[in-house]
């Protein structure tokens, strides 16, 4: 069976407008070959390249024609290839929590993969290599502030996002960031020590 044809095979499995990464389909045949098969298919318009080494077959618009998919879909995508988890970066944690305002000028997603940067379309996807202790944070809740918070670095009021996060959080979770926090040490350590909540108490 030809590269082209194992291809064709393996789009008409995945559902429509779900990206892939070239790195997927090595076991069709030699990189030479799976390349070849590529750039047929995409001439033929069966399938549209969104960035280096990432193709999807699209969904079709009547209005807007073929409908590329988002970054993050992107995103795993290439982490899927690799064998590599993705998560959410702290900044956009930061962001939910209302910890900040500031919109970070390219899309950053953690992995326990490689560092890659590249253009989608206009947009600029980033992916930063994250240890084993940040993958185990951005897994639950109260890990996620606490990479907000790390991302942050030590704002003017440290109590004030304290008690954005307090409010965020269900009890459970408050309880688990508040032990996480004490262990980061440093100014996170010290805001968490010395603070009381405002509000009513949580139930």
């Amino acid at each position: 069976m030809t590269a082209t044809k194992s291809i064709r095979e393996y789009l008409n499995a995945i559902p429509i407008g779900r990206p892939f990464a070239t790195g997927s389909l090595v076991r069709f045949g030699t990189r030479a070959a799976v390349d070849q098969a590529l750039s047929r298919l995409e001439k033929d318009q069966e399938i549209l390249r969104v960035a280096r080494g990432i193709y999807v077959k699209p969904r079709l618009n009547s209005i807007l024609g073929r409908i590329r998919p988002g970054i993050f879909e992107v995103a795993q995508a290439i982490t899927e290839a690799e064998g590599a988890k993705l998560a959410i970066h702290g900044a956009a944690w930061a962001l939910k929590f209302g910890l900040t305002t500031q919109v970070m000028t390219s899309s950053t997603y953690l992995t326990d993969g490689r560092d890659r940067r590249l253009h989608v379309g206009k947009a600029l996807l980033t992916l930063r290599h994250a240890s084993p202790i940040e993958m185990r944070l951005a897994g639950k809740p109260s890990g996620r502030a606490i990479l907000a918070l790390r991302w942050l670095n030590e704002p003017a009021s440290p109590r004030l996002a304290m008690e954005k996060l307090w409010a965020a959080l269900p009890p459970n979770e408050w309880e688990e960031f508040r032990v996480e926090a004490l262990a980061e040490g440093g100014w996170i350590a010290k805001a968490i020590k010395g603070f009381k909540p405002s509000g009513k108490a949580k139930l």
